[in-house]
């Protein structure tokens, strides 16, 4: 790979005058020299060294993204972190930007990636809302948060209406007749979405005067662990004489249960009812397809690098917070008792 030295010893020139050719610094040159640099940088191929360019000036274009990551778990082998992480991707290199991922599980993790690499400016996804207050600690840098709930001012986030969600999944069942309704989510790891999620259904529930029993909120240890599926299908099959539905709030999470269940006997939606959550592309996989609630990722993962975007050209603007709405898409998975 051509260097600029080798650039600037074939054209008989100082490496600083190349260097002001291929940084647009063209008041420095002359036309016919800057004509000529410029062939040869095509010619010999030359691709700029953006490691060395951010060391040397004080704007890296690096964008990087903090995704939670837990023990032993793959945190891009849920596709909803997949999608919304493709899609800031794609828009980060759009504005001109290098996004950095880094999977975190600990606020030591964060720090040092914070620390070793000169961002221009961080989002954060799946951060635990005690953990936000730390992280405005460990950088100044501009930082946008998606899903948070933390009340720390001075906040930028990007969310979804999950209470609504939960609302929604509530209602679409009661209105087909269920009344006993399983509420199947991961842990929530102190997690805001599915806390809302819960409270949105719970009080649906409460308000059309239908019981929400402990033994109806089931925990999946994880939406990728098969053997974490059988143990929530054997419960299940323990409440089937009672339960005939069950919101769980992840499309992947209902698409793992749905094959399990069939391969117990329990037909989905003739034995038990099943609304996600995400309108992912999953949902039209799975057989039958999915009800579900959905939300925008695309919207989502655009909304967060713009904001982030603002605040790294304005870095005094306010905090800006935006919450997008969800709705429900019916198709095959719940049935009228």
């Amino acid at each position: 790979m051509a260097t600029l030295k080798d650039i600037a010893r074939e054209a008989n020139v100082s490496v600083m005058t190349v260097s002001n050719v291929v940084n647009g610094n063209l008041h420095k040159v002359s036309p016919q020299k800057a004509e000529m640099i410029r062939a040869l940088l095509k010619k010999r191929k030359y691709v700029q060294n953006e490691t060395a360019r951010s060391l040397a000036r004080a704007n890296s274009n690096i964008v990087a993204i903090m995704l939670r990551n837990i023990q032993d778990e793959n945190a891009l082998g849920s596709a909803h972190n997949a999608t919304l992480l493709g899609a800031m991707i794609r828009k980060i290199q759009l504005l001109g930007f290098y996004a950095m991922v880094n999977l975190v599980e600990t606020q030591e993790d964060i720090a040092r990636n914070l620390q070793s690499w000169n961002a221009q400016g961080a989002i954060f996804l799946g951060m635990f809302d005690r953990e936000i207050e730390q992280i405005y600690a460990l950088s100044s840098i501009p930082m946008v948060f998606i899903d948070s709930y933390s009340n720390v001012r001075q906040l930028s986030n990007v969310g979804i209406d999950d209470y609504k969600g939960g609302c929604l999944a509530a209602e679409h069942l009661l209105a087909n007749g269920h009344r006993a309704i399983a509420f199947i989510s991961p842990p929530d790891h102190e997690n805001g979405v599915i806390q809302h999620r819960l409270r949105g259904f719970a009080e649906t529930l409460a308000r059309h005067g239908v019981p929400f029993p402990p033994a109806h909120q089931l925990v999946l240890e994880s939406d990728v662990d098969q053997r974490s599926v059988e143990q929530t299908v054997l419960a299940l099959e323990w409440l089937r004489s009672e339960v005939t539905a069950a919101f769980v709030t992840s499309d992947q999470m209902a698409a793992s249960l749905i094959g399990a269940l069939g391969s117990h006997g329990i037909r989905v939606p003739e034995d038990l009812s099943i609304v996600g959550f995400d309108n992912m592309l999953i949902s039209t996989q799975v057989s039958p397809q999915m009800t579900t609630i959905e939300q925008n990722l695309s919207q989502k993962a655009a909304l967060a690098v713009d904001i982030l975007q603002h605040r790294l050209q304005n870095p005094d603007v306010p905090a800006e917070s935006r919450v997008l709405d969800v709705r429900l898409v019916q198709r095959a998975t719940v049935r009228r008792t």
